[in-house]
């Protein structure tokens, strides 16, 4: 069993007591750097090993995997006297190897050059035999103990550590020895993650007093810009402080009863598209601008004709005209269904119309076209040769394309030949 002499524990409570009185400083372990630490110091053997306490001289090579635990590997040796059986003395060398893993508690004292650091690890220790023998008796070999060091800058660092060895012998007996080792070196740091220099924030300097310009109405523009400097409040305005009017109708959008009103219309102090004739049917969509008060109107605005049917295409349908077969020329008993529309023209003198030609299926669709046309021409003619005027009517040939019912029956066809007006 291990005999700890008074020098050996004098020298242990001294190292506690360091490792206690860390002073605050600047300094810590990296990852990713490699140490070199060459040392010196000394080991108490187990008094059963029968070799003499000594010097011992050795290297750790360590590589931090993070900024608190290293694996180092370890080797001393030290040149020392044993004494054998025989009870003669002799020279006799002794080497011990170990693979460690250090845990460096950086938290205890995070402000410091100290950083202490506990240890445990295996290896081997390897005794030279005695003369009668020959090559070295090799012993599993266990350790632990406490460590310290002293940075005297990021890259230096003094170290000092105990340990606790212990070999395992493998003979009958005791079978294991306990000795104590102490040692002190110099610690390089190589390479690793260095802690970025400390930023020192410089003080914002005061910024000077910023003045609001004024703003009367509080819409945010200010007064020297506002050319509407007194919009209501809450009301929202452009750049130069004027309400929104998104239709561009000239009635701000706060006071608009109908803010979607089509670009160009004509509108009231509400914003509403004006409607002169007051018939329903505001005045950019009137075809028939000047209908008289109380008229009914057709959604162009133009009023409802009495002697003829609207159709579902806004249509004017005032009878059925009839022509010579294949032919333009209007028969004489299509002339008062003709009369009619002349009629309504004359009396509604801002009507437009256009006359609208179409034919069955029978033949062609080019001929068809072309007769359809033809057909619609002939009644222009007519209401023209009636007093009128050209400008007011225009026409338009449809052919078969639009049939106002089936083509095959004769009834169907006969409906299909037809012509309708179309206010414009």
């Amino acid at each position: 069993m291990i005999s700890v002499r008074p020098k050996g524990t004098a020298i242990i409570g001294v190292f506690i007591v360091l490792l206690l009185c860390a002073s605050v400083a600047s300094a810590e372990n990296r990852a990713g750097a490699v140490t070199i630490s060459p040392f010196v110091g000394r080991i108490l053997f187990d008094h059963d090993l029968n070799y003499d306490n000594d010097l011992i001289f050795g290297l750790d090579a360590a590589y931090s995997l993070t900024k608190d635990f290293d694996a180092e590997l370890s080797w001393f040796r030290t040149n020392t006297n044993m004494n054998n059986d025989a009870g003669i003395r002799r020279d006799a060398s002794v080497d011990v190897y170990r693979l460690e893993g250090l845990y460096h508690l950086s938290s205890l004292f995070p402000n410091s050059h100290l950083v202490p650091f506990v240890a445990a690890g295996l290896g081997m220790m390897s005794f030279e035999r005695a003369p009668s023998g020959s090559g070295r008796d090799n012993d599993l070999a266990a350790d632990y103990g406490l460590g310290l060091k002293y940075f005297i800058n990021p890259d230096v660092a003094f170290r000092a550590d105990v340990r606790h060895l212990i070999n395992f012998r493998g003979e009958g007996g005791n079978t294991y020895n306990q000795n104590l080792i102490y040692t002190a070196g110099l610690s390089l740091l190589l390479g690793g993650e260095k802690a970025a220099a400390p930023v020192v924030e410089e003080k914002a300097a005061e910024p000077a007093p910023v003045f609001a310009p004024k703003d009367s109405d509080g819409d945010g523009v200010p007064d020297s810009l506002d050319k509407c400097p007194d919009t209501p409040s809450g009301v929202r305005v452009d750049k130069d402080g004027c309400p929104l009017d998104s239709d561009g109708d000239g009635v701000f959008d706060y006071l608009d009863k109908c803010p979607d009103t089509p670009k160009g219309a004509k509108v009231d102090k509400d914003g509403c598209p004006l409607d002169s004739d007051g018939d329903g049917v505001p005045d950019y969509l009137d075809k028939c601008p000047d209908t008289p008060k109380g008229t009914k109107v057709d959604a162009n605005g133009c009023p409802l004709p009495e002697k003829a049917v609207v159709t579902e295409q806004g249509t004017y349908s005032f009878g059925i005209v009839y022509f010579d077969t294949n032919k333009a020329t209007i028969k004489p008993n299509s002339r008062p269904v003709l009369d009619n529309a002349v009629e309504y023209m004359e009396k509604n003198p801002g009507v437009k119309l256009e006359v609208q030609g179409h034919t069955d299926s029978v033949g062609a669709d080019a001929y068809n076209m072309k007769l359809s046309e033809a057909r619609a021409a002939a009644v222009k003619k007519y209401m023209t040769d009636k007093g009128i005027d050209a400008d007011r009517l225009e026409t338009k040939g449809f052919g078969e394309s639009r049939p106002a019912a089936s083509n095959a029956t004769k009834e169907g066809r006969a409906k299909n030949r037809r012509i309708e007006f179309k206010p414009f």
